[in-house]
């Protein structure tokens, strides 16, 4: 990422945080009912900006299993692993590891989704 492009999503983050701030509890509230995290949440969310949960699906598909199949079958499972992938302080690491297609055999030593993630990986051996 060019300096230009990291100066332009600063940009947008603080946007995107201001815009938070400028909310009241009330709107706050059912912003995070209409997303369905908690309220607390919401600033982790944004300061992580773009799609912070861009991870997951990647990671999911390294293991060979399908991000939307999973979605259908465990709808709330998967909003559950997104949260948990969302509030991650461990995503460089996951994002160098995929880009070096390293997760699958990496991702269980920093992954707080990991237990889940290869339940479904077990599922998926015995569907």
């Amino acid at each position: 990422m060019g300096l230009g492009s990291t100066i332009r999503q600063w940009q947008a983050n603080w946007a995107q945080a201001h815009e938070l701030d400028a909310l009241d509890k009330d709107h706050r509230d059912a912003l995070a009912r209409d997303i369905g995290v908690p309220a607390e949440m919401l600033p982790a969310l944004v300061a992580r900006g773009g799609d912070p949960a861009a991870e997951l699906p990647r990671l999911m598909e390294a293991l060979s299993l399908n991000p939307e199949r999973v979605r259908q079958i465990h709808a709330a499972l998967m909003r559950d692993m997104s949260l948990t992938c969302s509030g991650c302080t461990t995503a460089v690491r996951c994002r160098d590891d995929l880009a070096h297609r390293q997760a699958a055999a990496h991702f269980a030593e920093y992954c707080p989704n990991a237990e889940t993630l290869r339940e479904l990986c077990s599922e998926r051996v015995r569907n």
